[in-house]
Order: structure tokens, then C-alpha cells, then sequence
């Protein structure tokens, strides 16, 4: 299957002329990849803070269950 668009590499090169932008950090303005990067770094941010809560809870759990049954 060949999806490259263009005839050769020089067609391409010149295609490139850089004041287009696509989803990679390449030259052009695109603000779709900088929405999406934000969107990444906000959903993981989230993730690590539940995470911490949520390993936080169980081992709160777990010290109350231990310190009631050896009463230490």
C-alpha cells in the first residue's frame, strides 16, 4: 500500500513550506497538538492526584484494621 501523496521526495520538500501545521512538534502553526498536549498533561495530573487519594484510603484502611486488631 503506498499512501505517500507526493511523486518524489523533492515534490514533498517543497510542498513543506512550513506555514502549515500537523500533530507532530514540527515547523507550522497548528494549535490542535498544543490542545492535545494540555488535554495529556491535565488527564495525567488527574490521574496521579485519584491515585494518590485512592492508595491513600486503602492504606488508612489497612493501619485502622491492623492498630484494631493488634492494638499497637
Amino acid at each position: 500500500m503506498d499512501t505517500f501523496p507526493y511523486d518524489s521526495w523533492a515534490e514533498a520538500i517543497e510542498a513543506a513550506d512550513g506555514t502549515t501545521g500537523y500533530f507532530t512538534f514540527g515547523p507550522g502553526g497548528n494549535t490542535a497538538i498544543v490542545i492535545i498536549s494540555i488535554l495529556g498533561i491535565l488527564l495525567a495530573t488527574a490521574w496521579m492526584a485519584w491515585l494518590t487519594n485512592d492508595e491513600e484510603s486503602h492504606l488508612n484502611e489497612a493501619a485502622e484494621r491492623l492498630n484494631g486488631k493488634w492494638g499497637i
